[in-house]
């Protein structure tokens, strides 16, 4: 199974839209905007019908969006999107399996007794890169706690597994709670209250090729990406993705073009670009590249499936 883990499109949007949307931030729009586009964010998620986005590539955003803004800038634009997150995303509505589908989750969990309040969580290795990836989903399993237990104290300890001291201190997060590097698994530690609110959510198996197919479907029409950009981007070695998709019976050239033959059905039902136009915009050499690729998947020419669908939706 390819470690590849994706993290919801609506979660990224809404971020992203917090931080265009904070004043204080203002000053950094641009370094922010260059920032996107230096590492590659999707860029057309909010007309693409995924519903996930790799969480590698939001991971070296946030690697970068630390760099850009100064450290007590970064930790209160983290926790200012996960509370509004929590009222926007309507996280009070929102069972743990819910929640945890939204994230790169293995487990999520919280153990309750009369002594402690624990919550946990287990993300696959390449999930942690940073310390950045591991605080977001921290705030964010707080903010989501918090919104079903309205009367939690505040954490009294945490356990990360980044182990980079250098990294939490170039943070300088002011807070008395203890935090402990390098533990098995994540951990917020709470004084416990008096009833039993233990839960537990654990990811369900997703193939490789959904995987592949959520990680590049925003960039088709937008950006070209080979398999080698592709694995580039999501820190993954080419034949990796190769040898995973092949024990699945795929190949990334076919994802990518069953992707790029349904863009240019939802193009082609949608507005009136040329043929010529659609393959400039899909990557291909030319027009009669994309007719043999179009060809190969429908057994008719766009121009005649354009004809055959005119004016229905897809």
């Amino acid at each position: 199974m390819l470690e590849l883990p994706l993290i919801a499109k609506s979660v990224v949007s809404h971020f992203q839209q917090c931080v265009r949307e904070d004043k204080s931030l203002a000053p950094y729009h641009a370094a922010i905007e260059a920032l996107a586009v230096q590492v590659n964010m999707p860029f057309s998620m909010d007309t693409s019908p995924a519903q996930y986005v790799s969480f590698n590539v939001f991971t070296q955003f946030l690697e970068g969006l630390r760099k850009v803004l100064p450290s007590e800038v970064f930790v209160s634009s983290l926790l200012g999107s996960a509370q509004r997150a929590a009222i926007e995303l309507d996280f009070s509505n929102l069972s743990a399996q819910g929640f945890l589908s939204l994230f790169p989750f293995e487990q999520w969990s919280v153990e309750s007794s009369s002594q402690s309040l624990k919550l946990s969580f287990l993300v696959s290795n390449s999930s942690l890169n940073g310390i950045e990836a591991e605080l977001f989903l921290i705030v964010y399993s707080h903010a989501y706690f918090k919104s079903q237990q309205i009367d939690i104290d505040k954490p009294i300890r945490y356990d990360l597994v980044s182990v980079s001291t250098s990294a939490l201190s170039e943070l300088r997060i002011q807070t008395e709670t203890p935090q402990y590097l390098g533990q098995t698994e994540t951990c917020i530690l709470y004084n416990p209250i008096d009833r039993d609110c233990s839960i537990k959510a654990v990811s369900t198996a997703t193939t490789s090729t959904f995987k592949v197919t959520q990680a590049l479907l925003p960039y088709i029409g937008r950006v070209d990406v080979d398999l080698v950009s592709f694995g580039q981007i999501n820190r993954i070695g080419k034949r990796t993705i190769q040898r995973a998709l092949s024990e699945e019976g795929t190949t990334f050239r076919t994802i990518k073009e069953t992707l790029c033959v349904e863009f240019a059905k939802r193009v082609m039902s949608e507005q009136d670009y040329s043929i010529s136009d659609i393959a400039l915009h899909l990557g291909y050499a030319d027009a009669s590249q994309f007719i043999r690729a179009f060809k190969r998947s429908n057994g008719i020419t766009p121009l005649q499936w354009k004809k055959n669908n005119k004016g229905i939706g897809v």
